[in-house]
């Protein structure tokens, strides 16, 4: 069989591109199209797309750490790269065939984009000394950068330990086993996945990235990311330290 983009454009489920920014669903989706058609072709795989996107966000960041104009650009144009391959290994996945952790590796390499982002960002911002919202040269940009990814990869961390935590109770008949969870179609509507996505490196984050880079405003970036990340680590944890807490009137010894 011989893939091709309108192959992958009408298996394209709708509920898909409710979720989507519309950045994705104008740009980064159309596109993926095509070079889903061209890995399916050629025998490359969902889960080999996935890392190779890692790569390309690890790519990305060394740039930025170049402080220079130019490589600032390639960095966000790098990243739109990042934002296609993250389309094409999920239409190489649900149409093609996926494969065991295909899930994993698709996290894995946007956990590693907003981990580096953050702090490689402040160094470019620190030794241009550019920026429209603090003056040049300032050290602090560089842990303001860092502060936001490292927010993101807290969140992740907590979510991730109380889900096995949770799981772990549940087994043992100590707390109720979790409700039944929303298919996507259910689930890609919501305010909820609006929230989540749309604002954050999957949606508005990357267009935002290279129009700023031209613009020599990568600081304006940065905030972002403190104000994105850092205002939703503090609500997801206090969320889940509630939820946690709701517990606290059931015996370990049941």
């Amino acid at each position: 069989m011989v893939y091709t983009a309108k192959y992958f454009r009408d298996n394209f489920p709708d509920w898909k591109y409710r979720k989507d920014f519309i950045t994705t669903r104008l740009f980064y989706r159309p596109v993926s199209f095509y070079v889903s058609a061209f890995c399916a072709n050629h025998g490359i795989s969902a889960n080999a797309v996935s890392v190779f996107s890692s790569f390309v966000a690890v790519l990305a960041c060394v740039m930025f750490l170049f402080a220079r104009y130019e490589l600032n650009i390639l960095g966000a144009i790098l990243i739109s790269v990042w934002g296609i391959l993250d389309c094409a290994d999920g239409n190489l996945a649900r149409t093609v065939g996926a494969q065991p952790f295909g899930e994993f590796v698709d996290a894995e390499s946007s956990y590693t984009l907003i981990c580096f982002l953050g702090v490689s960002l402040g160094i470019s911002v620190y030794f241009t000394k550019g920026g429209v919202l603090i003056s040049g040269g300032n050290p602090w940009i560089i842990f303001i950068g860092a502060v936001a990814s490292s927010c993101d990869t807290l969140v992740r961390l907590i979510y991730q330990k109380y889900q096995n935590s949770s799981r772990e109770l549940a087994d043992k008949n100590i707390i109720p086993p979790h409700r039944e969870k929303r298919t996507e179609n259910e689930y890609s509507g919501s305010l909820r996945v609006k929230l989540e996505q749309w604002p954050g490196i999957g949606g508005f984050m990357a267009p935002m990235i290279l129009v700023c880079a031209v613009l020599n405003a990568l600081d304006v970036v940065i905030y972002y990311m403190a104000l994105y990340y850092c205002s939703g680590a503090v609500v997801f944890i206090c969320w889940y330290t509630l939820k946690a807490m709701s517990f606290r009137n059931i015996s370990m010894n049941v």
